[in-house]
């Protein structure tokens, strides 16, 4: 689905259609799903997070503006939602940085997306991670990730472009 076409559907839940908040949430639960958990590494936090995400977003749809990106607009929602969370959580527990445990999670997952998404994980460095999925995962642009990141446009491309070239050393082609 194009951007286009998903902020048509937007516009129409902004009217008060909720029949197309299926499709939005279709369309854009992916890159949600995996900006949060890049940001928690806990399945089921992140589950609960997006949810939170949603109910965030269908609350302030209406300050959705049409010339922007919904799933730009809806990442920096699911990105502050983590970001707190996880710093609540910090100020909360205290953890061991070395504990391979809580930083990537004990349960293995058995769909093959999953499994690649957790070794990248495990690969990437936190900013090479979160571009990389928010570009591929996300589909968003580098210039729509720069504003996310608030990083330079140049900056992120050149994160992108090193993160590719480490997972195509590490993993192949």
């Amino acid at each position: 689905m194009t951007s286009k076409e998903l902020n048509l559907l937007v516009k129409s839940l902004q009217n008060g259609n909720m029949t197309v908040f299926d499709s939005i949430y279709h369309e854009t639960k992916g890159i949600v799903y995996y900006t949060i958990l890049n940001i928690l590494k806990d399945k089921s936090l992140s589950e609960d997070i997006m949810q939170d995400c949603y109910l965030k977003a269908l609350e302030k749809i209406h300050s959705f503006k049409p010339t922007f990106s919904f799933k730009s607009w809806i990442v920096v929602i699911a990105r502050n939602l983590a970001l707190n969370e996880f710093n609540r959580r910090k100020r909360e527990l205290s953890y061991d940085v070395n504990e391979d445990e809580y930083i990537f999670g004990t349960v293995e997952s058995s769909s093959e997306k999953e499994l690649m998404m957790k070794q990248m994980i495990e690969f990437l460095n936190p900013d090479e991670r979160e571009i990389v999925i928010l570009h591929v995962v996300g589909d968003l642009k580098h210039r729509e990730i720069a504003k996310i990141v608030s990083k330079p446009l140049g900056t992120v491309t050149w994160i992108y472009n090193q993160a590719i070239k480490k997972l195509r050393n590490e993993y192949g082609e």
